[in-house]
């Protein structure tokens, strides 16, 4: 019965304990925003949010804790400017399953299915004039770690969002484990930007990731992706027929506690 009694307390702590770390780890909203939740999809203009905790979902015992381990505090007047992305998950890398337990994004456009207050055409990759993004962002990966991603998908459908032919991501900022999986993953070659930064480009199933050539992060600048995609296209990687429906950028979390705080975001493409 002692034994009982004790291990009763310990579970009685333990609950306590999680109740409090709960609630001292949960967003709260300043003025002008409000806390999105998980799988709850906001949208103003052209772009659009979403938090997605799709790894988690794969692991059975971090199921019911799915749907409280991501949030997004959305600023209403600057969205998608000063937007903040957290994640609370377990201290170890996701890297023994799905490698990410999601990904928690602004998009533009209808990036893998969403749906913006005001659409964006769907435009053939070989009829693309610009596709370009101005980026700065911030992150707090002092507890915990998670990659900083834009990326998009090329669509052999305008309609069908799972008609995916390839994905296609910059690693702005990549967590040991990630870089891990990069090096590890089939060559494609270095691509050299307009601003002569140096990518190197490798593919992962139908996942084409460009990541510095030097580790390191890329907080603040440009991005112009219209002339990687003319290189993939040279590379045989894709043929130019695909279509292009929009545009991501946020975290996917790989540990722990955390947040990236999306200071300035804006896409142009024609």
């Amino acid at each position: 019965m002692k034994w009982f009694r004790l291990l009763l307390a310990i579970l009685a702590l333990a609950l306590v304990g999680l109740g409090l770390f709960v609630w001292g780890t949960r967003p709260t909203p300043g003025a002008g925003q409000i806390v999105l939740p998980a799988k709850t999809p906001f949208t103003k203009g052209s772009y659009f949010a979403f938090a997605m905790p799709w790894g988690g979902e794969m692991v059975r015992v971090l199921k019911p804790w799915s749907p409280h381990a991501d949030s997004i505090v959305i600023d209403l007047d600057r969205f998608p400017a000063k937007t903040k992305v957290h994640w609370r998950w377990p201290p170890v890398s996701a890297g023994f399953g799905p490698g990410v337990w999601g990904y928690n994004a602004v998009m533009y456009g209808n990036y893998d299915g969403g749906e913006p207050e005001r659409p964006i055409a769907p435009i053939r990759m070989r009829d693309l004039r610009e596709l370009r993004q101005s980026f700065g962002w911030t992150i707090d990966n002092r507890f915990g770690d998670g990659n900083v991603l834009t990326e998009f998908y090329l669509r052999s459908s305008t309609t069908d969002v799972h008609a995916k032919v390839i994905e296609i991501g910059w690693f702005f900022h990549m967590p040991d484990s990630t870089r891990a999986f990069f090096d590890g993953s089939a060559p494609v070659g270095v691509f050299v930007d307009d601003q002569k930064r140096r990518w190197m480009v490798r593919m992962a199933d139908k996942f084409c990731m460009f990541a510095p050539e030097k580790p390191g992060d890329l907080r603040d600048g440009t991005l112009d992706m219209l002339p990687a995609l003319e290189w993939l296209r040279q590379k045989g990687k894709i043929t130019g027929n695909e279509w292009m429906s929009g545009v991501a950028i946020g975290v996917e979390p790989v540990r722990g506690l955390g947040s990236l705080s999306i200071d300035r975001w804006s896409v142009t493409m024609r």
